[in-house]
């Protein structure tokens, strides 16, 4: 099983990025509802279930940008936004998962 709380940890203390706090952030959609957007500024939000999202789920940040395809739901990698997060569900989607993030503050 693969550990993103380690992950992350490992991969913050080679780029030299001290975490003050470390959680989760937890976006629930619904229905009528296509488009969210989350302030993360200071902070990294990184995906942790893209394997639940509908293929064609966009989801944009000032520092990357995912568009969910069949390959990427097969992946256990973690994604890392930053900035002003928008989240774009397709149109036409009929499901509507929670989005789970491990957010980092840094220091």
């Amino acid at each position: 099983m693969y550990d993103h709380l380690n992950h992350v940890q490992q991969q913050f203390k080679q780029r030299e990025i001290n975490i003050e706090l470390q959680g989760f952030k937890t976006v629930t959609t619904q229905p009528g509802v296509l488009q969210y957007h989350i302030e993360a500024y200071n902070e990294y939000l990184l995906l942790t279930n893209s394997r639940v999202l509908p293929i064609g789920t966009r989801i944009l940040s000032d520092t990357n940008s995912v568009e969910i395809s069949s390959g990427q739901r097969r992946t256990e990698g973690l994604e890392e936004f930053s900035g002003l997060v928008s989240i774009e569900l397709p149109q036409g989607t009929n499901y509507f998962p929670i989005i789970e993030f491990i957010q980092i503050v840094k220091e």
